[in-house]
């Protein structure tokens, strides 16, 4: 690092070696460096920075190799766990150095022409750090909080948070800020604890870099626009706006702009776009992108919806509740407790003997030996309910919903915005909900949090009766990244009774593929029968839509 001549010399071997053996030379230069005691000057920042390219390319390839092989042996992944974070901790400490001095007179031009890059850099490092944090459901050290809001605020300090330059030359003309490295690193985090793979963390971190432009951080609250904040002077990570989260040591930031950004890819993806030609990799395959963007749109439109909600008191309890997913599931077992509990009592259809079949088409009649049989044989056969429900034990309740603890294994299906039917022992009616929250408790367990929507749903058919005045792409399946593709049935749907302001009002969670709001829809709950518009979205999910409903008339 002391001669350059020698530097450019080594960096030119440096290329020709495989990317492990580049990561362990470089390595052991900055580390040599950081254990030295010489003095930070601009000519060894110069000689940081260049072998920090030259190693990048294959330090990529190293990252690369983890987020590819998710089942790689327990040795293999420790390994490359500790060499990524290790050269990525080097790196931070080695700019940190350099990022501290106070520069005299003489060389501050100098400075400051280098402390852009150093500080982009060092924020970049520090959100590796948190990301492979993120992949064994870590948290992320108080420390590296520290470090990076400290960055930001000296970038802030010197006025080129915001000024672009490419971040390595490979990346070519793509251009990067102190503000774009911190903003992927906050936002990367609102969505790290919503149990997704690490090929999905890693997809979302990718288009972050580019979605991160979309977002600007403000240091007056705006209510209207604002829905995360975060304090430079604290030791954790980003925040949802409080009444105490206001003066100088915050900043805040909307998502409406990012927002737009992801519903349009849905819309493109939906429409038969292929996801390399919208810039969101080359190795997405289209059903498996379009899950996970409309996820981080159903997660990140319920954060802006809730960020006002007051939320009712919890308290413990012990009990075990019978869960079911989707709104198909669903549907069936609402559909029974309202058959059950209604008045009117179901049609019943006489059981077809297979015997009396035969002997009417033979003879015209049904012979002695079948009626001697059939009298023998019991004619009532009493069948059990096919038990497709999951068991969770709830821990804690409120007037609005439920908390429960569960195994990792076998919960990757839960998530933010997905529909559940829960009941609360064999003899309580299904109930409507949607998981709201989820946070990793530790390796083994995540912990969910429920929002009852309605505790009085009906099961309705409904069809549409006019044709769409917009065209809108087909969609007749969803896609699960684990299950593959699911075909759901159609026309079910759920009325849900609810109050908006203290009115009462008819609503309809209907999948959404069934939701066009220039249609008029037969509506039919058993013997009722209504024609109804749609109104309002109160909520949606990956595949349901929740939406007011205005009744044109009623049949009788």
């Amino acid at each position: 690092m002391d001669n350059p001549r020698q530097l450019t010399a080594w960096c030119n071997k440096l290329e020709l070696a495989d990317p492990q053996a580049q990561r362990d030379k470089v390595a052991a230069v900055v580390d040599e460096f950081l254990t030295s005691q010489r003095k930070p000057v601009p000519e060894l920042l110069e000689a940081l920075i260049k072998i920090d390219n030259g190693v990048q390319v294959g330090f990529e390839r190293i990252r690369y190799q983890y987020v590819s092989n998710p089942r790689m042996p327990k040795e293999i992944e420790q390994k490359l766990w500790r060499d990524i974070t290790g050269l990525a901790n080097s790196m931070v400490a080695a700019y940190q150095r350099f990022a501290k001095v106070e520069a005299a007179d003489a060389e501050k031009q100098a400075w400051d022409a280098l402390m852009p890059l150093v500080l982009a850099r060092s924020l970049h490092y520090v959100a590796i750090l948190a990301k492979w944090h993120y992949f064994r459901f870590d948290r992320v050290p108080p420390q590296l909080w520290t470090q990076a809001h400290s960055m930001y605020r000296l970038s802030e300090i010197d006025g080129f948070d915001c000024n672009p330059f490419p971040l390595y030359p490979h990346h070519g003309a793509e251009v990067s800020s102190c503000a774009d490295e911190y903003i992927q690193l906050l936002m990367l985090n609102t969505v790290a604890s919503n149990n997704l793979s690490v090929r999905q963390l890693d997809w979302t971190d990718q288009w972050l870099d580019k979605w991160s432009r979309n977002v600007l951080l403000a240091r007056r609250f705006q209510p209207d626009h604002h829905h995360f904040c975060v304090n430079l002077s604290g030791k954790q990570g980003p925040e949802k706006i409080a009444e105490d989260s206001r003066g100088d040591p915050y900043r805040y930031w909307g998502i409406f702009e990012l927002l737009n950004e992801v519903q349009a890819l849905i819309s493109k993806l939906e429409a038969g776009a292929a996801p390399q030609t919208l810039g969101l990799g080359n190795d997405c395959r289209a059903p498996a992108c379009l899950e996970l963007l409309k996820h981080l749109d159903v997660f990140w439109s319920m954060s802006i919806r809730n960020a006002q909600i007051s939320r009712s008191d919890r308290h413990a309890v012990s009990k075990e509740a019978h869960v079911v997913s989707g709104l198909d599931r669903l549907f069936r077992h609402v559909r029974v407790d309202n058959d059950k509990f209604s008045r009117q009592p179901a049609e019943t259809k006489p059981i077809v003997d297979d015997d009396e079949i035969m002997d009417m088409r033979l003879y015209g009649f049904v012979s002695s030996r079948t009626r001697a049989r059939q009298a023998q044989t019991p004619q009532v056969v009493q069948r059990t309910e096919q038990a497709d429900w999951q068991s969770w034990r709830i821990e804690n309740e409120s007037e609005g919903g439920f908390g429960a603890t569960l195994e990792a294994e076998g919960a990757e299906w839960v998530r933010p915005g997905v529909l559940l039917g829960m009941r609360i022992g064999q003899e309580d009616t299904w109930k409507v909900c949607v998981v709201r929250r989820l946070s990793r408790v530790n390796e083994l367990q995540v912990y969910t949090g429920v929002q009852l929507l309605s505790g009085t749903p009906v099961a309705v058919s409904i069809q549409s009766n006019t044709a769409s005045l917009k065209p809108r792409a087909l969609e007749v399946t969803e896609f699960d990244a684990f299950d593959g593709a699911i075909l759901h049935s159609q026309n079910s749907a759920l009325y849900l009774p609810h109050e908006v302001d203290g009115v009462s009002v008819n609503t309809l969670l209907m999948y959404s593929a069934d939701y066009d709001s220039d249609r008029i829809y037969e509506v039919q709950a058993r013997e009722r029968h209504f024609t109804v518009t749609l109104g309002a979205i109160l909520d949606k999910g990956i595949d349901w839509t929740w939406v007011t409903v205005q009744v044109v008339a009623q049949k009788h």
